[in-house]
């Protein structure tokens, strides 16, 4: 039986409920699938107080394995790296995440929080809030830059905000079938196969974006990207192939624009979150699969060979036939 263990650190809970929306399989079918089960999910388990102690006893001393160590939320090293703003019994936290880490098979960060610090490291970060092994884009964290399992991989990050619960769930089979190595890992640890797209691919607004065609106000049909601040463009996620709520919609699909919640830069890289900074005509936040240059040099030119029908569909809020 491979044994997992979900911690909640500083977060809100997301990923956990994302996770309990996995369908394809749902989560206990896929625990059956794996051979797996929770010796402990704070939010899934009926077990409370002296018995969570005693289970972590029990792995931190050998006595029962620690196949997978899962952590959601951001670490909190504060006040003056005491931890003490998050006690846990009675230790700071990030103690027994310490010691749960170095027994782990593996050790996976879900969400962007517990991956990168998240939104509890925004703005001036009062909590000393870091991810796993990363805050922001630098390397180090709670664990150190150095730091890898018994596996010999590195912290997994599976960030989102919240992380889209087939991100979790592969990753889980990937590791356990013995099919996920360093290879398959880009520079901030994320698995390349969720992660080496962009959210702006598959966008069914795309059309519009091609010819700048842009939306003025919610709800209007037109690309988001111009005027709404829409970071799909920056965004490293496969969130309009892959599709959210019963394989129904994305944020762009809804009319939302996309904050870039998988990025390490989320949430101060990314303000302000609706609406789009540009110097002169040009969005300052330029695509990250286009050159510059070509961009800048493209969009005026997109724009005048732009169909009537775009530009009229453009700024409604409902489809128009235009001749």
């Amino acid at each position: 039986m491979v044994n997992l263990l979900w911690l909640q650190s500083g977060c809100c809970g997301g990923s956990t409920i994302s996770f309990l929306n996995a369908d394809q399989p749902d989560i206990l079918t896929a625990l059956e699938m794996l051979g797996a089960r929770f010796v402990w999910h704070p939010d899934l388990s009926p077990t409370m107080g002296e018995e969570v102690l005693e289970i972590f006893d029990r792995l931190k001393s050998g006595k029962e394995r620690l196949d997978v160590l899962m952590v959601e939320g951001a670490i909190y090293h504060g006040p003056k790296g005491t931890g003490k703003y998050f006690i846990f019994h009675d230790r700071p936290f990030k103690d027994w995440i310490l010691d749960l880490a170095k027994v782990a098979h593996y050790t996976m960060a879900i969400g962007t929080c517990s991956s990168f610090g998240g939104i509890p490291a925004a703005s001036n970060n009062p909590m000393e809030a870091t991810g796993l092994q990363f805050l922001h884009e630098k390397k180090g964290g709670l664990l150190g830059p150095n730091y890898t399992s018994r596996s010999g991989l590195p912290v997994i990050n599976i960030a989102g905000c919240p992380a889209h619960p087939d991100w979790i769930v592969e990753t889980l089979i990937a590791l356990i079938s013995g099919k996920l190595d360093s290879s398959g890992l880009d520079k901030y640890q994320r698995p390349e196969v969720f992660y080496s797209k962009l959210a702006h691919h598959a966008c069914p607004r795309n059309e519009y974006y091609e010819f700048k065609a842009s939306a003025e106000e919610y709800s209007q049909q037109g690309c988001l990207f111009e005027n709404l601040g829409c970071k799909a463009t920056q965004c490293e996620s496969d969130c309009n192939e892959r599709l959210w709520l019963g394989r129904t919609g994305s944020c762009t699909r809804g009319g939302f624009p996309c904050i870039s919640c998988t990025s390490p830069k989320f949430p101060d890289g990314f303000v302000p979150f609706f609406e789009t900074e540009k110097i002169g005509d040009i969005p300052t936040t330029l695509p990250l699969d286009v050159p510059k240059a070509w961009y800048v040099g493209i969009s005026g030119l997109a724009k005048l060979a732009c169909p009537k029908r775009l530009l009229v569909n453009a700024v409604s809020f409902k489809r128009v036939d235009v001749e």
